[in-house]
């Protein structure tokens, strides 16, 4: 099969019938075989669309209909002029066929020798006599001089490889190991100065440690970094920054940094879409002893550009926070869909006690909630319905206090709390006026039963057919909603709802994620539910687990008070399923 495949490919490659458009010469295993290559302005790294051309005749009119789906993209290992190679991704794997077409992603490249700046500067440079020179290859025979070209670049990566993770003294030991193997390298001149460069930074740490040994005081030394930069002339932890200018999309972007000395302290990268309240942290690793890596999030690299900056402890390295550096976006996404999907439905159940009497008390009620939610991503950003039950009793704060008897009678002997059940079922409209803003409207609406019965209780009237005490009336509501931040990172929610005969509700709740698994909610309430008498104050706090993308548990726990006497713990639960 092996055999046969390649034979595919030598075959159409020497018959030169390529096709109006580059298609699929040969699929082998993980291995795509294509026709095009560096003539086309394609190299290892060129990413590519998979198309499936579908060809077919409609039965009623005979006309030939022809259309193309996309099938995924394609990333190129391998390209020579003609011909390059691909690796499939595990979701393509059995679905490419030969003759698919491909399309270059980003248009063609000119894909030249990364070192050729310095290979041109090395030779305009005088040369001492008997200093080797690069190859020389006929200028007639451009496929030789692309091959030599190719073998030294090949070789000289394979020799850097080798120096990744090593002390600068290991480093320039293999450096000039590989001149002596290779002396008519065109990368001759850029290595000795890397040598020269290396061989300076290995004596500089050498003194530098040796200066610290001798200042050792106490049993303690001076930090060796703080040496090694007065020892190089350069502030403690300079560093050179290595990043794209411009960039496609939601994909992640790797930033490189070249260091003159040690860092002292640990390495964080900041980035943040441009305009974004907040900057998310990565940690930059080490690579080597001369280089820090780190790579933006895909999902950060959106809008119009990404701003970053890095920080040593608390110093900063490269860019502030007021001043950070960008990378422009080649085509800016306004908003991307969250990444759980765009439809979601919730469940939730809180009990909530003010008067800490759970059961036996008179100012307590329990809510739960269920709704579904589907976003447009348009106008109407996102909506919402929903259906719930709010089942409690409430009355006078200090009639419930001041009760010897704990029955909730006033000083005349009269019951003065009601049990009260609200079904209701409720909309959401979510607006996005900006890109960060977001504004929701609930109406409310449902069946309010009161019971005022001292025997009596929340359910009372619905379970017993003796309706004394009992009232069944209507009960509407409005409640709004401003966000401001992302939807499912940081963001500060303000809102503020009333329903006719039950209460009002003020809420300040701020979301963060401290990791990616573990959502957190904190938020401050005022409100006199369940029914409108007197106002109290609630904290909570929800702490969540995204575990699996599809679905994400919840926990709440609260503390609400009326008055510093009429206080009670609460908590509740939620389930939420993303698709």
């Amino acid at each position: 099969m092996r055999s046969l495949s390649l034979f595919v490919v030598l075959s159409l490659a020497l018959a030169g019938t390529a096709a109006a458009e580059p298609v699929v010469l040969a699929v082998e295993g993980d291995s795509v075989y294509l026709d095009l290559g560096a003539r086309d302005g394609v190299g290892a790294g060129s990413e590519l669309e998979l198309v499936r051309v579908v060809v077919a005749t409609d039965p009623v009119s005979k006309r030939t209909l022809r259309d193309a789906f996309a099938l995924g993209t394609l990333t190129v290992t391998r390209a020579g002029e003609h011909l390059s190679q691909a690796t499939l991704e595990p979701a393509l794997r059995g679905r490419v066929a030969v003759g698919d077409q491909v399309r270059p992603v980003d248009g063609p490249r000119v894909f030249a020798d990364p070192w050729a700046e310095r290979v041109l500067a090395s030779k305009q440079a005088p040369r001492a006599p008997g200093q080797p020179v690069g190859p020389t290859v006929a200028s007639g025979d451009p496929r030789a001089s692309a091959a030599a070209a190719v073998a030294a670049a090949d070789a000289a990566s394979a020799a850097w490889r080798t120096t990744l993770g090593q002390p600068p003294r290991v480093r320039a030991e293999a450096w000039r190991a590989f001149l002596t193997a290779n002396p008519r390298s065109p990368y001759a001149a850029a290595i000795e100065t890397e040598i020269a460069n290396l061989t300076t930074q290995a004596d500089a740490l050498d003194a530098a440690i040796a200066a610290a040994n001798a200042a050792r005081a106490g049993g303690q030394r001076p930090a060796i970094a703080d040496a090694l930069a007065a020892q190089v002339g350069q502030p403690e932890g300079a560093v050179y920054a290595v990043v794209p200018d411009r960039v496609a999309p939601e994909r992640p972007i790797g930033v490189v940094l070249t260091r003159v000395a040690p860092v002292a302290g640990p390495v964080w990268l900041y980035v943040r879409t441009a305009g974004a309240p907040a900057y998310t942290r990565v940690a930059m690793a080490d690579d080597g002893d001369a280089y820090l890596r780190a790579t933006i999030p895909a999902e950060q690299v959106r809008g119009r550009a990404v701003e970053w900056y890095v920080t040593a402890g608390e110093r900063a390295l490269v860019g502030e926070a007021d001043a950070p550096r960008s990378i422009a976006v080649e085509r800016p996404v306004v908003e991307a869909p969250p990444a759980a999907g765009r439809t979601q439905v919730r469940t939730a159940v809180d009990y909530v006690d003010f008067d800490g009497g759970l059961e036996d008390g008179f100012d307590q009620y329990v809510q739960w909630e269920a709704e579904a939610a589907y976003r447009f991503l348009a106008k109407v950003h996102t909506a919402r319905v929903g259906f719930g039950i709010m089942s409690g009793t409430g009355g006078p704060k200090d009639v419930i206090d001041e009760d010897p008897a704990q029955q909730c009678r006033d000083g005349s002997g009269a019951f003065r709390c009601r049990g009260v059940t609200f079904s209701y079922v409720y909309t959401e409209f979510e607006f996005r006026p900006r890109k960060h803003l977001a504004v929701m409207l609930r109406p409310q609406a449902g069946l309010l039963t009161t019971d005022v019965r001292p025997d009596g209780g929340p359910r009372r009237c619905g379970d017993t057919t003796d309706l004394d005490g009992c009232d069944f009336g209507k009960g509407y509501g409005l409640r709004a909603r401003v966000r401001i931040g992302e939807e499912l990172g940081t963001n500060l929610e303000l809102a503020a709802g009333f329903t006719s005969d039950v209460g009002t509700l003020f809420e300040a709740m701020y979301r963060f994620t401290p990791t990616p698994k573990v959502p957190l909610k904190l938020a401050v309430q005022v409100t006199d539910l369940p029914v409108p008498e007197d106002f109290g104050v609630r904290l909570l706090a929800d702490v969540g687990w995204r575990g699996v993308a599809w679905v994400y548990p919840s926990l709440r726990v609260s503390y609400q008070a009326r008055d510093i006497d009429h206080v009670g713990f609460s908590g509740g639960l939620g389930l939420n399923f993303d698709w």
